[in-house]
């Protein structure tokens, strides 16, 4: 039997991050845009600087969930930096300049930065006390062309490979999917959850299902099976796509570019540029994992829902 969004609602709004805990994020968050609005305008060093900012990701998305001890509320801060032609061919020189620039806004606060065995700086972050709020520092650099994109470390790594996106056109994108189908972010939160709760996510040492990646899958989904307004099938659909044999490549219309030869076992192109891969992490085994948990959540789901049909039908 096919349940309506209003029986399952209930529980999509006990995973979401609940609107009487978000006053005490906005707080932190909004002083933050205080102080980097502040820091920008009055910053009158030549050189490096940071011209602009974006908060983007899952709180931006509204598809943000509660909190967990594994999983905090983690937001990620899109600063624009300009004023060295070289920054691309120098992550060093970027991600020491940017943490030198945060402790002049925060000098009290933790920003770490996440080093591999080289050396070399795979993330920023800032961490504050109390919330447990977390910050995803994500460094860019705009491009002449195209116009509204730029260059941008690739997220986890530190190779200094041009990876070219559009964090404006990204959003605008998500945004798309939202007006679309009113359930998009109900059935992307609970992918999310199930995700999370079967430890299918991305951690520091280890790749996982990302959540763009998600949205991305049920995005394209949407655009080429038809919209799926109801939460239930839409899950259900995501679980039997991605365990149906034959994968497909992924990519989408209005994007820059092709996709590239590629050795990863799947390819989810970044709606702004097709040659940009949000699995591109994913190794066979992780990515096997992944399936046969999407597989036997496909098949718990058909057999939960015939047993249910079954018990409403006399003998």
């Amino acid at each position: 039997m096919q349940l309506q969004n209003s029986e399952l609602q209930n529980f999509v709004s006990r995973i979401k991050l609940q609107e009487d805990d978000m006053p005490k994020y906005r707080t932190q968050i909004d002083n933050l845009k205080k102080k980097l609005g502040n820091k920008i305008k009055n910053d009158t060093r030549t050189g490096l600087k940071v011209t602009k900012y974006l908060l983007t990701g899952s709180w931006r998305k509204r598809t943000i969930l509660r909190a967990t001890g594994a999983n905090p509320i983690d937001i990620d801060l899109v600063l624009y930096v300009e004023g060295d032609e070289n920054l691309t061919k120098d992550l060093k020189k970027l991600h020491d300049f940017l943490v030198g620039y945060l402790e002049e806004i925060y000098p009290s606060k933790d920003i770490s930065k996440d080093v591999d065995a080289e050396g070399k700086t795979k993330s920023i972050k800032i961490r504050f006390s109390g919330t447990g709020l977390e910050l995803d520092i994500v460094p860019v650099i705009s491009l002449s062309s195209p116009v509204d994109y730029v260059w941008q470390p690739q997220r986890g790594g530190s190779n200094g490979k041009k990876y070219t996106t559009s964090v404006t056109k990204q959003l605008e994108f998500a945004k798309q999917c939202k007006d679309r189908n009113p359930s998009f972010t109900g059935i992307v939160r609970s992918l999310k959850w199930w995700r999370n709760f079967k430890e299918l996510h991305p951690t520091d040492d280890e790749a996982g299902l990302s959540s763009f990646a998600i949205e991305l899958i049920v995005a394209y989904l949407d655009i080429n099976k038809g919209v799926e307004s109801n939460l239930e099938r839409g899950i259900i659909r995501f679980f039997e796509f991605l365990s149906t044999p034959g994968f497909p490549i992924i990519k989408f219309a209005g994007a820059l570019n092709t996709v590239p030869v590629f050795t990863t076992p799947v390819f989810i192109a970044d709606p702004t540029n097709n040659e940009n891969n949000a699995a591109k992490k994913l190794d066979e085994d992780i990515w096997e994992e992944i399936l046969e948990e999407a597989n036997e959540a496909f098949e718990t789901l058909c057999i939960a829902n015939s047993s249910y049909i079954d018990h409403l039908i006399p003998v």
